[in-house]
């Protein structure tokens, strides 16, 4: 697999595969326990920092220091313009490093963690591009952070506008910029028929032939959160459990910032991420 080691100030001992997709390998992945997943997966937010995706894998590295940590930044570029096939090519490195972690004699190998609808469209199509075999055994548990949300036009707008380079030009044109792309994006959808990336990540992360039904998950979000409705994600945990998924959580902090929940809810946070992985680990 052809990796360049990069400066990564915010991210020390990773790796960058392709751009968005980095990795930091385990000195010993062969000697994880059963109790830890063998490599855990972070689909980030549109344009999260790097200092703030620290705040997670430092803390993985601390609880499962045997782990193996994949991250997928996703950008408004990826949300707007990207396609299914544009993503695949993007992520083949990370599909090797996927399959590398898997063990027939040792299933349910990987934790995905996955942030708000951009990390939402990142996981569902690396997940749509990786054989169905594997689909059907990686799976350790999933965590949804803030997500998935149903992109209301306003909402867009504002968090693809926080993403935005702090330059002049976006400064002035940004918001105007950002305004006519949702508003194309809607037209091509109730208009046209065309499915917009936020719809299809939803029902991909309910689609069994994607996440097997055996594969708990964990829905954490804020009633206060101003980019996606609590209700939103609320409704998403109902379903799943209406489609027959085993093992579904949902924590809802009365207070806390959209993909910031560690800030004011760290404990509870990383508890429930430690229960779902406990789950995942029982025999199917």
């Amino acid at each position: 697999m052809a990796s360049s080691q990069v400066t990564l100030e915010a991210l020390p001992g990773f790796a960058r595969l392709t751009p968005g997709v980095l990795l930091h390998n385990s000195s010993e992945p062969s000697s994880r326990s059963d109790s830890s997943p063998s490599l855990i997966i972070l689909c980030t937010w549109v344009s999260a920092s790097r200092r703030n995706i620290a705040k997670y894998t430092s803390h993985y590295q601390m609880q499962y220091p045997l782990a193996s940590l994949l991250v997928i930044e996703s950008t408004v570029k990826d949300m707007v313009f990207g396609t299914d096939n544009s993503q695949a090519k993007r992520f083949a490195p990370a599909r090797e490093v996927i399959l590398a972690h898997l063990n027939p004699g040792k299933p349910r190998s990987v934790l995905l963690h996955i942030f708000s609808n951009g990390g939402s469209q990142s996981a569902g199509r690396l997940l749509v591009s990786l054989p169905q075999q594997a689909r059907q055994i990686m799976l350790r548990a999933i965590v949804l952070d803030s997500c998935p949300g149903k992109g209301t036009l306003d909402r867009s707008v504002e968090a693809m506008v926080l993403s935005l380079p702090r330059t002049w030009f976006f400064r002035v044109f940004g918001r105007l910029i950002v305004y006519l792309l949702c508003v194309f994006v809607i037209v091509m959808d109730e208009v046209f028929g065309v499915e917009n990336i936020v719809t299809v990540a939803g029902r991909r992360l309910l689609d069994d032939e994607l996440i097997p039904k055996h594969v708990p998950r964990a829905y954490l979000y804020s009633r206060t959160d101003k980019m996606v409705w609590w209700e939103d994600v609320k409704e998403h945990a109902d379903q799943a459990r209406q489609k027959g998924y085993a093992h579904v959580g949902d924590v809802m902090f009365e207070q806390g910032q959209h993909c910031a929940h560690i800030r004011k809810n760290g404990t509870e946070y990383w508890q429930t991420i430690n229960s779902v992985v406990r789950a995942g680990g029982t025999k199917i």
